[in-house]
């Protein structure tokens, strides 16, 4: 994700990867890619409940979206999201297109 944030430059949101591992993990492997999104440690599923992508005891891999108020408005399980960068980028753009 880090070298296609260009793709979302003129997008009014924030970017976020969300998981399951502790804080003190995700911490660790934000420093050590030299990432400059957000990175989200959910071990109680919280937030990945609220935006549908808890699966069991664990996280789907995928996109969720929410409107500036936290609401949920969309996600997608994809494994391959991250492969296919243009069609991701192409539908999140559509998708905040409908919120606006």
């Amino acid at each position: 994700m880090q070298e296609n944030l260009h793709l979302f430059d003129d997008l009014d949101a924030d970017i976020y990867a969300i998981s399951t591992d502790s804080p003190e993990n995700s911490k660790r492997l934000k420093e050590a890619g030299n990432f400059t999104y957000s990175f989200l440690s959910d071990p109680s599923f919280e937030v990945l409940e609220h935006v549908q992508m808890k699966n069991d005891q664990l996280s789907y891999r995928g996109i969720s979206i929410l409107d500036h108020e936290g609401n949920y408005v969309y996600h997608q399980i994809n494994d391959l999201w991250g492969d296919q960068i243009e069609a991701t980028r192409n539908l999140i753009y559509d998708q905040f297109e409908s919120i606006e």
